[in-house]
């Protein structure tokens, strides 16, 4: 009787675990395009911060590091103004999803943080611009407590956006050569 009993109640969980998991992934499959679309937008928003003159974006052609998600060349116009550089970095919480724009002269003219899992009030402090900001016009690559200051408590995270920077220096873009 005991054994009947156990049986009816696993295979219920199993077929209701069943339906769960099929209704995730209808979910998933009718909302895949929106985030991916909304992903999307806040790339450029956040180009568009960086590059306040930018009037266009396109994938840039290359073979990139690991870390590097893409790079697009920023256009005012028709005109070369840069590249955005669309990469993770491991930071406290997790992967640290950060653009940075690198001018035409090879410096970096903006960093934003698209996404993280740093913690709230504390190592999420070196994602704000007035942190980020700190690393406008620098050209060579960066050392933490030598080169900047850590944000106090948050050493892991800031490390990480330092990476990150210099990951994006790393790849020597910049100048009218690099962009032919």
């Amino acid at each position: 009787m005991k054994m009947k009993y156990y049986l009816k109640v696993t295979l219920s969980l199993l077929l209701i675990c069943m339906a769960v998991a099929g209704l995730l992934a209808a979910v998933n499959a009718l909302t895949v395009d929106i985030i991916a679309a909304n992903a999307q937008k806040e790339r450029e928003k956040a180009v568009g911060e960086i590059f306040s003159d930018m009037t266009s974006m396109q994938d840039a052609e290359g073979e990139w590091l690991n870390g590097v998600n893409t790079v697009y060349a920023v256009y005012q116009n028709d005109v070369w103004i840069g590249y955005a550089v669309d990469l993770d970095s491991r930071g406290y919480g997790g992967e640290i999803n950060m653009i940075v724009g690198i001018g035409t002269d090879g410096t970096v003219c903006g960093v934003r943080v698209i996404s993280h899992s740093e913690t709230p009030g504390l190592g999420s402090r070196a994602t704000l611009s007035d942190y980020l900001d700190n690393f406008i016009g620098v050209g060579e690559r960066l050392t933490v407590k030598e080169d900047v200051d850590a944000i106090s408590g948050a050493t892991i995270s800031s490390k990480a956006v330092v990476d990150g920077i210099n990951l994006a220096l790393s790849l020597g873009l910049g100048g009218v050569e690099a962009h032919e």
